[in-house]
């Protein structure tokens, strides 16, 4: 039995140094569950501001996995079961069982539980349904349209009876945005004009626009862009925003939105999500690399926007 970790030598903002080496097989204790990893995240974000705080040189990358069970001193997750939990880049973690959740059986393929059945979709449904409110007739903008929140936030949108226009960098992902994701249009950032399309999409303003990046707000309440009394909902890490102010124009609310504070709502988005994915109406792409030799690559992609959908690792 072996278990290969990917661990940081150095951390850069545009490229980490990072080590795929032989650790340790975690050792169990009383109440606790071993687990061997079936899928990781290749998510920059979750690894660079993971709770309860960034990672360091030496650490193993943080990762959100879908693990299997397979020993066991907990009274509640048995041998064999899949779950949820913060595994990092490692073939093997073990965990006390706080933080961990089954999977629900509507969570099919199991990759969606990281993806639009998992924590990216459950925070861009209720950035659209609880904190932005969304309703029939609103026009709402999504940046990354074709990323797993911004993909979930605009199909909420649609369903909803709202219109959803996106902004993405390539044409291919444009596309996707449009003939998969229900999007009325799609706006490309590198071709484009951003100002002119938005006024051509939008002239009344959107009422809504759901931010991943921080990247676009400043550009919308500059141009003017923003309804009177607009939603913006924030999704980026706490402290990287203007999230809590409430700028002059129009009365435009601007929010941070906590995932954690909705773990206790999983179910409420659960039954929605299914429903939804299982009549064909939620869809997203993934970007999958197999085997953990190949999560630095599939990291490294992920951190310069060169994936396409959800940046997954089978193993």
């Amino acid at each position: 039995m072996r278990n290969l970790e990917v661990r940081i030598r150095s951390i850069a903002a545009s490229a980490w140094d990072l080590a795929v080496v032989p650790g340790d097989i975690p050792q169990l204790t009383n109440g606790g569950i071993l687990c061997k990893a079936r899928w990781l995240t290749a998510d920059p974000v979750r690894a660079a501001f993971p709770p309860p705080r960034p990672a360091l040189p030496g650490e193993v990358v943080p990762a959100l996995g879908v693990c299997e069970v397979i020993a066991s001193r907990n009274d509640v997750f048995n041998v064999g079961q899949l779950v949820v939990l913060e595994c990092g880049l490692s073939e093997m973690c073990v965990s006390d069982g706080r933080g961990v959740w089954a999977l629900h059986p509507g969570q099919s393929p199991v990759s969606t539980a990281l993806g639009l059945l998992g924590p990216p979709g459950m925070t861009a449904y209720f950035a659209l349904t609880d904190v932005a409110a969304v309703r029939g007739g609103d026009t709402v903008l999504v940046g990354a349209a074709s990323s797993v929140p911004g993909a979930m936030a605009g199909q909420v949108a649609v369903l909803k009876g709202a219109r959803a226009i996106g902004i993405e960098d390539t044409s291919e992902k444009c596309v996707w945005a449009v003939r998969h994701g229900g999007f009325s249009a799609c706006i490309n950032r590198r071709s484009e004009s951003l100002n002119d399309r938005l006024w051509q999409l939008a002239p009344q303003g959107f009422d809504i626009f759901f931010d991943t990046t921080d990247e676009w707000l400043g550009v919308l309440l500059r141009g003017q862009h923003l309804a009177p009394g607009a939603r913006v909902v924030s999704c980026t890490r706490p402290g990287s925003g203007p999230q809590g102010r409430t700028p002059g124009q129009g009365g435009i609310r601007i929010a941070y939105l906590d995932p954690a504070g909705y773990q206790v709502r999983r179910g409420a988005f659960l039954k929605d999500a299914i429903a939804w994915y299982g009549a064909g109406r939620l869809t997203c792409r993934e970007d999958i690399a197999e085997g953990i030799e190949r999560a630095p690559e599939q990291l490294g992609r992920a951190l310069r926007g060169e994936c396409f959908g959800n940046p997954l690792i089978k193993l």
